[in-house]
């Protein structure tokens, strides 16, 4: 993510191997790079938005002390409220 919001291709301030090799990279290439990362980025977060949308099902496990017991399945509020 930094690779992709470092402030173009040519800031190589937080990749110190990159800047040893930066004089004989191109900064057309290290901007390659910066798509990829971006691009795994965002296929990542694509794969594991369902992990997201599962999140208040994960907090009823997580810490079920905490959790509003409207806000979760009918299945689990007699559960909840025990």
């Amino acid at each position: 993510m930094l690779a992709a919001t470092s402030g173009g291709a040519s800031d190589l301030d937080h990749f110190s191997s990159l800047h040893v090799v930066g004089v004989e990279v191109k900064p057309r290439h290290l901007k390659d790079y910066a798509d990829v990362i971006s691009g795994l980025l965002a296929e990542f977060n694509r794969c594991f938005q369902e992990f997201s949308n599962l999140k208040p099902q994960f907090a009823l496990f997580a810490t079920p002390l905490d959790v509003d017991a409207e806000s979760v399945s009918e299945e689990f509020q007699i559960e909840v409220l025990d």
